[in-house]
């Protein structure tokens, strides 16, 4: 059931659209949050009051590979298959790694994005966008730590996949290098020394540029701020040492880049601009519990922000919760499309929240996360209805019932005392499965008890 309202776009000029995605930004890694001293992000707390902050924004899993799948398609990544990260050591060596001394072996998943999807990029292309992918794709294969360029297989790139332009993306989760030379086969070696996240601004603005006089769509996903942990000596040093701190300042001066071009070639009130990350940060995410990998709020909620010069009313917040599967429906209402003619679409627009509608309905998001993380509560489900989530943990067989709006750092188990609450998530969240046929774990036949 489609929840929010359809305000059809085709009889209007269609809008530019920018979708910055980040890569491991946790929630509180953002300066207008207010948790990590020493953050400086002048530009993106710009973004907030100028815009809309969406405080329960979710990625569709814990980690990368999943989310942008989700993304692209419009689908959970337990639906398009694509349930984990597309492991840079290769499937084989990733799976003995990670099933070693486990009950249940991880679910099975792909390595690389199936050519029959349709992407957004294809799905904006028909409505006469030019389209772009510059940055971290990691949906082209897996075993990219073997390559030299990091391309697995080229016709798995998001220039097979409807993108038009394609500077960075390929098989690679993290960058080779954070400095040129960049040994990435999408992109050209500039400078010596040239830092990646400076020059992926750049390529943005080049496209921008390029396509001022029509609709475009830009997706920039940036590789920062994925570990290696790497960033220019100087910023290093204003930030007394912390690098992460650095690679954030230098990632929000890259998104003053991007809306200043936009504000001198006077396209902000035509351009809708999205700020994302792809999942929880690794380095703490208060006020929430857990980081990325795990199921846990700080594994899945993230930093979002919506702006659109004099269509999204300036420093407004949004709290209905919302996924990344939600993006695909968005974009193509915005673009004037009709979401219903794409099958098996997961996601609902966000337009009506961004006019600051309130006419939604409670329903369900789903989490479907098959496999071992170090990092905390993973190899599990998860669903979050309203106030409630629910979480089941495969392996060990423990289950989570958090009241959110009371506890938002999941500090209070209250299964006990809200049984008939946890059974309807349960029954909710096995029926999702059975519709969208998630691959399940299975025993270890290796595992010794």
């Amino acid at each position: 059931m489609n929840c929010f309202s359809q305000d059809s776009t085709s009889n209007e000029i269609k809008p530019n659209i920018v979708f910055i995605i980040v890569d491991d930004l946790g929630y509180s890694d953002v300066e207008y949050m207010n948790q990590k001293e020493g953050i400086k992000t002048p530009n993106i707390n710009k973004l907030t009051k100028t815009g809309m902050q969406f405080t329960d924004a979710y990625a569709a899993a814990p980690v990368c590979s999943p989310t942008r799948a989700s993304i692209v398609t419009g689908k959970s990544p337990a639906s398009v298959k694509i349930t984990c990260h597309i492991p840079g050591m290769g499937m084989d060596k990733y799976l003995k790694k990670l099933n070693q001394g486990k009950r249940l072996k991880e679910a099975y998943f792909l390595d690389h994005l199936p050519q029959e999807e349709i992407t957004i990029a294809e799905a904006l292309n028909a409505q006469g966008y030019a389209t772009a992918y510059i940055g971290k794709w990691h949906l082209g294969g897996e075993g990219s730590i073997y390559t030299e360029d990091g391309i697995v297989n080229p016709k798995f790139n998001p220039d097979h996949q409807g993108f038009d332009v394609n500077i960075g993306g390929c098989a690679y989760g993290q960058p080779a290098s954070y400095f040129s030379p960049y040994k990435n086969g999408t992109i050209t070696d500039g400078p010596t020394g040239e830092y990646l996240t400076d020059r992926l601004g750049d390529e943005a603005i080049n496209f921008i540029e390029q396509n001022k006089d029509r609709p475009f769509f830009l997706n920039l996903a940036t590789y920062t701020v994925h570990t290696p942990l790497a960033a220019p000596d100087k910023i290093i040093e204003e930030h007394d040492g912390n690098t992460y701190f650095a690679m954030i300042e230098k990632l929000d001066q890259n998104v003053g880049k991007v809306m200043n071009t936009l504000a001198d070639l006077n396209l902000l009130e035509n351009t809708i601009v999205v700020f994302y990350s792809d999942n929880g940060g690794l380095w703490g995410n208060l006020p929430l519990k857990g980081k990325k990998g795990t199921l846990n709020e700080g594994g899945i909620r993230v930093p979002m922000v919506v702006n659109w010069k004099g269509k999204i009313k300036a420093g407004s917040v949004c709290n209905t919760p919302v996924s990344s599967v939600d993006f695909f429906p968005t974009f193509i209402e915005l673009a004037g499309g009709i979401s219903s003619v794409y099958p098996k679409l997961e996601g609902i627009s966000m337009v009506s929240l961004f006019n600051g509608k309130k006419n939604i309905c409670e329903r369900p998001l789903y989490w479907h996360f098959p496999h071992h993380r170090k990092e905390g509560l993973s190899m599990g489900a998860a669903i979050r209805k309203g106030k409630w989530k629910y979480i089941i943990a495969f392996e060990t067989e423990k289950e989570f019932l958090y009241n959110l709006d009371e506890d938002i750092a999941e500090q209070n188990n209250v299964l006990d005392t809200y049984p008939n609450k946890a059974k309807e998530l349960t029954y909710n969240l096995r029926a999702w499965q059975r519709e969208v046929d998630a691959e399940m774990p299975i025993e270890n036949e290796d595992f010794k008890k």
